[in-house]
């Protein structure tokens, strides 16, 4: 069985269609499951739901953002910088956003 995952904490996707995206960690449910959110196209009012199965836990987020989000004061811009601090990756643009459609238009003339 996986580790439980603490609020705050980055993770990184390995399955689902958001597969190789990061998450912070804003809320545990049951033992298996925890709701994800990156600040962009998965807001704090919106987060995800993901089984511990298919995360990977990287860091620990620093501990007044951690606090912040048990508190529920949180905002997205800060939820979403700290995922680009932690990855530094400077284009993180969160799940799907970019990519180019799986069904290329053929036209009639």
């Amino acid at each position: 069985m996986a580790q439980p995952l603490k609020l705050g904490t980055l993770v990184h996707s390995l399955a689902g269609r958001d597969a190789g995206e990061h998450y912070l960690v804003v809320g545990i449910l049951e033992p298996n499951h925890v709701l994800v959110a990156n600040g962009l196209n998965r807001p704090l009012k919106s987060p995800k739901k993901k089984n511990l199965r298919h995360l990977q836990a990287r860091q620990q987020s620093p501990d007044v953002l951690a606090k912040k989000i048990q508190r529920r004061k949180a905002r997205d811009e800060e939820i979403a910088g700290a995922i680009r601090e932690m990855t530094g990756n400077s284009h993180f643009r969160g799940e799907r956003e970019g990519n180019e459609p799986d069904v290329k238009e053929e036209r009639c003339h």
